[in-house]
């Protein structure tokens, strides 16, 4: 039987994918625009947004270990 992962993980991993393309469509649109800094800023909201995914994953793993 498979296991189940939990909730929130799935909600997790749906806002995290949201964030990073979020992030990286704005950091685009803004180097198109010649706007280096806060192009760059958008870009490293990436690192928040996936590190929130991998930490989800980390602890519900972990979680279904025990």
């Amino acid at each position: 039987m498979p296991e189940v992962m939990p909730v929130y993980v799935l909600v997790a991993r749906i806002s995290s994918v949201v964030g990073m393309s979020l992030s990286i469509a704005i950091g685009l649109l803004l180097l198109i625009g010649g706007w280096m800094l806060p192009a760059l800023l958008a870009f490293l909201l990436f690192i928040p947004a996936f590190g929130l995914m991998l930490f989800a994953e980390r602890s519900a793993a972990a979680s279904m270990n025990d």
